[in-house]
């Protein structure tokens, strides 16, 4: 027992040493208004506790940097989060091949397959807020999840082109930490932002809470994904009036609410910000946890309510166990609600395709409440089909991947996602037209968040944790059924046991905890069964590792330990 524990001390004492080294510790004094910072790819910042940039600061964050959150920051917060308050700015410019990632500090970097899509709640999130139009009574609101004593969590304003800055290739993970019962953080707030700021290419993956939630303001959004979070994917509230082109959204097989939860104004009725949402959102792909998981919580696809509005158009809503859609409908004596909209027709959802299998009709799809002027929302299934040209039909996905339980605890993907629509198909028909919409949006020739083209490749956790196919990253590394390193952690030699279902060309090498490879292991064909590969490694300094073994695309890796 003694001997474990060195080893565990060991392990850790190495790790530590090693990772420490390239890391910078961020807490909220070292941001400060009126100046510009700049965070590199050469190292890994840390935030312990909620890190605010006020008003008049700027932060760039170059391409390939990772952001990690402590899961128990050193000053008591409850969470660590960046919070760019209103009157700052945020430039998280990544690219396909080096993305800017937030994540949790457990998220070991080059590690694959560490954490996998159940594990949410480990930090807080990224919260932005901006000086655009909101409709809460007084024209601002305080963002939730933070102390409401702290003066620079306020957002809102009077200009609805605000640039709170620009996140492009941007992945946030594991995020949404627990702050209280029920009060957790999103992955993504976005609190009166405005048409300036630019958003796009952009994910959430395994939050606690909500992926994206919008507090008013104006900003729109394009080529988003947002998988496996707690709660709903894409939440709205406050008036909020921007844009959304190409939104994948996928409810996880162990958890989660509906992809769109979507609220109007806050303000009293009647009052100068009583203003309703009113977004458009076209060429969204919503994936449900599929008819056999009826136990996850997603009660619908979509629910408008609290005087929210919206239009939807040419999207595919694919694989939910319940309904699809519910317009909250009060009885007339309660006052204004979303149902209202409905019949001013600021709630449609335009040549839109849904398929479950326990969608046979209109009935089916349609969640009616039974107090409503209109107890059996007759007049919304009326719409669905003969005004807003929906259909009940197979979408004819490529191929669709939930992902499983691997490695005994994490949910991983199978190598199967592929969203894209055949090109032959109903995606590619029967399309409502893009005329008079803002030129935000891009006329394309399909429904649905892809069409030829999977834009989610290569920078997101989804790609890198195994869910799309077999161009993308596991589908020839799930024949490796077994990968051992004895001993673990190594003096000057091992051995690397690998066992294969069929034969693989492979490349083994060493990597450092920046992703550089410092030692090439083999190359060539490993044979189908166990194969045991030396590892010479004496001449290694001491100090935590990976070796990883690529194939294909693909790669997976294994932490070691040199003493």
């Amino acid at each position: 027992m003694k001997q474990v524990v060195f080893l565990l001390i060991l392990f850790a004492s190495f790790a530590q040493q090693f990772v420490f080294a390239a890391e910078i510790i961020i807490s909220d004094e070292d941001l400060q208004g009126g100046h510009s910072y700049q965070w590199t790819s050469d190292n890994t910042y840390i935030l312990d506790g909620f890190v605010y940039l006020e008003a008049g600061g700027v932060l760039h964050i170059e391409a390939g940097t990772f952001i990690k959150g402590k899961s128990v920051p050193s000053d008591g917060s409850l969470a660590s989060a960046l919070i760019i308050s209103k009157g700052a700015q945020i430039f998280a410019i990544g690219t396909a091949e080096a993305p800017v990632v937030f994540t949790a500090e457990y998220d070991i970097i080059g590690a694959g397959y560490d954490l996998g899509l159940n594990n949410r709640g480990l930090w807080g999130g990224l919260i932005i807020l901006g000086d655009a139009p909101v409709s809460e009574d007084g024209g601002q609101d305080f963002i939730e999840g933070l102390p409401s004593s702290e003066t620079r969590a306020y957002y809102g304003g009077s200009n609805a082109n605000d640039n709170s800055g620009t996140l492009q290739y941007v992945s946030v993970r594991h995020a949404g930490a627990e702050l209280e019962p029920d009060v957790e953080i999103n992955g993504i707030t976005l609190g009166g932002i405005g048409s300036e700021t630019l958003v796009e290419h952009v994910e959430v993956v395994a939050n606690l809470d909500d992926g994206i939630e919008i507090f008013g303001g104006t900003v729109s959004l394009k080529n988003i994904a947002i998988a496996y979070c707690g709660d709903e994917c894409l939440d709205y509230d406050e008036g909020w009036t921007g844009n959304v082109q190409f939104l994948f959204a996928m409810i996880g097989t162990d958890k989660g609410d509906q992809p769109g939860e979507h609220d109007g104004s806050e303000a009293t009725a009647g009052s100068q910000y009583d203003g309703t949402s009113f977004p458009h959102i076209y060429n969204a792909t919503y994936i449900g946890p599929g008819e056999e998981n009826i136990d996850v919580k997603c009660p619908r696809v979509l629910t408008f309510k609290s005087r929210g509005g919206g239009v939807y158009g040419n999207s595919i809503f694919y694989g939910f166990a319940k309904a699809g859609i519910q317009i909250e409908d009060k009885p007339a004596a309660e006052g204004d609600d979303s149902y209202a909209l409905f019949l001013r027709d600021s709630i449609k959802v335009l040549n839109t395709i849904w398929m479950s299998e326990g969608w046979n009709s209109i009935e089916d799809i349609v969640s009616a409440e039974s107090i409503a002027e209109d107890p059996t929302a007759s007049a919304l299934k009326t719409a669905m089909i003969t005004e807003w040209s929906n259909t009940i039909e197979d979408p004819q996905l490529e191929g669709i991947d939930r992902g499983s339980y691997q490695f005994i605890t994490e949910i991983l993907g199978n190598g199967q996602l592929d969203p894209r629509p055949a090109q032959d198909g109903p995606a590619y028909q029967n399309l409502a037209s893009y005329a008079g919409l803002p030129a935000f949006f891009q006329e394309v020739p399909f429904k649905g968040a892809f069409g030829s083209d999977n834009w989610a490749r290569g920078w997101t956790a989804l790609d890198e944790y195994g869910f799309f196919d077999s161009a993308s990253t596991v589908d020839q590394l799930k024949e490796i059924t077994e990968i051992n390193i004895l001993p673990n952690p190594i003096v000057d030699r091992a051995w690397l046991q690998v066992e294969l279902e069929t034969r693989l060309s492979t490349r083994i090498c060493i990597l450092d905890t920046k992703g550089r490879e410092i030692k090439l292991i083999s190359e060539g064909i490993l044979e189908k069964g166990k194969t045991s590969i030396p590892l010479q490694l004496g001449a290694l300094h001491s100090g935590l590792y990976f070796i990883t073994i690529v194939s294909g695309e693909g790669s997976l890796s294994r932490s070691l330990v040199k003493l």
